[in-house]
């Protein structure tokens, strides 16, 4: 497939994610801005500012202030900024010179944590720089990231046997008509070490010789990847080990069982680099490598159930998982329901996904599901929208593929249709009441941005001209028109339309 149709695909998928981001600053921005402007992982200038930043309780060898999540997105993200920082701080000094003393903050939200937040930053003149550091790590980082994975998503399929459009418009409904589009409008490891771990899966499989490099180098790479997964979030330890796995099984069955365990170890040695790091990270942060952030956070809800809140099996929680009509992953994903037909489509031929791949996108999703149907902290998920369930949205989505194209086409289509519309409204809203409460929304109130909604909560600030809410359909024009430059435009001298 044409390199030029992968470039217009990543371009298209990142310009109307970047179009969509939101504002939200989260734990691990502070990681972000402390890691560039201080080289430290201590986040002692921003404790009190987030309800995940706590100090080290007296039982750390280290003290200082920290938060309960693994650095990983952090760690990634800190590149985009240590490289735009020096633009950063030239905005930011030139704003803070001509201030002036604020005699009341304006920020017209029913929500108090975020309208103190709000004031607090203010009043402490760090609005535009955890502003900037927010719009620099989705631009640079997690719109990049997912759009890479939804180009992954259309060469996959295409080398699967799928024609040129088809892939295309499935890859779109990837983009569009998944959760991926809610998650990426702002910095989040859960859909980082999805990516990763896919992009790792693909990388191992190789099929129709996608990748050129020899078994032993996809294995190393592919255990980096894996890796940095795990550095993202301890979840990633469920998909490291599968994808281990993975590895000795999609090589045992061509090389014996030997073959296998050799492409296994490669990829065992891949991902050390990012187990030490994220060793030295916890070392370097609570004076012991091997336990886990949580082992020190404060007492948070839930935190005395098993281990800081890892308990046994829980049927709520799964309940949660699946179905909560706040981020249950059936109703924000509804084509994952799919993904359970794919190893019997498979197994009758009538699958461009082979057994062993159904079998294990869906040996990935049982295994985190059952995760996190132990973790107490499922419960908060309807403050961000569904999230730890988010590694598993392209691995879902490639499972429904087969059912999906064995559908009757009006089926399909229409299933796609609700798809797009639930995550595009999540995307547009991110309210945190139900999932079909933002589609409502939506219909009711129309086309919105998340940013330009933020923005007008607090125009007083910085646009005191802007007295209401404002129409994003300028926007939205702007971007359709952007979009179809990219898909008829031809290189230079060359005219117009997509010849390949």
């Amino acid at each position: 497939m044409p390199d030029s149709i992968r470039l217009r695909l990543f371009l298209s998928c990142w310009l109307v994610y970047v179009l969509h981001f939101a504002t939200d600053f989260v734990r691990e921005h502070y990681l972000v801005v402390s890691i560039v402007e201080d080289h430290a992982y201590r986040l002692d200038p921003y404790y009190g500012l987030h309800v995940d930043i706590f100090r080290n309780p007296p039982a750390a060898r280290v003290q200082g202030a920290h938060h309960g999540a693994n650095p990983g997105i952090s760690m990634v993200a800190a590149i985009p900024y240590f490289v735009l920082r020096p633009a950063v701080d030239l905005v930011v000094r030139r704003e803070l010179a001509a201030r002036r003393a604020d005699t009341s903050i304006v920020y017209r939200d029913d929500r108090p944590r975020r309208v103190e937040f709000y004031k607090k930053i203010r009043s402490a003149g760090l609005d535009l720089r955890f502003g900037l550091v927010a719009a620099i790590t989705m631009v640079f980082c997690m719109a990049p990231l997912t759009a890479a994975s939804v180009v992954l998503m259309y060469s996959l399929l295409g080398a699967l046997g799928l024609g040129r459009r088809l892939a295309l418009g499935l890859a779109a409904a990837y983009a569009f008509g998944t959760p991926v589009f809610f998650r990426t409008a702002y910095l989040n490891q859960n859909l980082a070490l999805g990516v990763f771990a896919f992009f790792a899966f693909v990388l191992l499989w190789n099929p129709g010789g996608m990748v050129s490099w020899s078994p032993r180098a996809r294995s190393l790479l592919a255990g980096l990847l894996g890796g940095l997964a795990f550095l993202c979030d301890y979840s990633g330890a469920i998909l490291l080990a599968l994808l281990g796995l993975y590895a000795w099984w999609r090589h045992a069955e061509e090389r014996g069982v030997l073959g296998g365990l050799q492409q296994a170890l490669w990829y065992a040695l891949g991902a050390v680099p990012g187990i030490l790091l994220l060793w030295q990270y916890q070392w370097a942060s609570f004076g012991n490598p091997f336990l886990p952030p949580q082992n020190w956070m404060a007492p948070v809800p839930w935190i005395d159930v098993g281990y800081r809140g890892v308990g046994g099996l829980s049927a709520e929680l799964l309940r949660m998982l699946l179905v909560d009509p706040r981020f249950g992953i059936l109703l924000a994903m509804p084509v994952s329901l799919l993904a359970i037909a794919a190893p019997w489509l498979a197994r009758r031929g009538k699958s461009p996904l082979p057994v062993r791949e159904s079998v294990f996108c869906l040996l990935i999703a049982g295994g985190l599901i059952a995760f996190f149907s132990t973790v107490q902290y499922t419960r908060l998920q309807w403050v961000t929208g569904i999230r730890y369930l988010a590694p598993l949205f392209p691995f879902l989505f490639l499972a429904a593929v087969p059912a999906l194209l064995r559908l009757p086409r009006l089926l399909s289509y229409g299933l796609i249709l609700l798809s797009v519309v639930i995550n595009w409204s999540l995307a547009m809203v991110r309210d945190q009441g139900t999932i079909f409460a933002n589609v409502k929304r939506v219909l009711v109130e129309g086309f919105q941005l998340p940013w330009l909604t933020v923005l007008g909560k607090m125009s007083s600030q910085y646009v005191p001209w802007l007295k209401g809410p404002v129409s994003p359909l300028p926007l939205f024009a702007l971007c359709g028109a952007l979009l179809w430059l990219t898909w008829r435009l031809r290189r230079p001298g060359s005219g117009w339309g997509v010849s390949e």
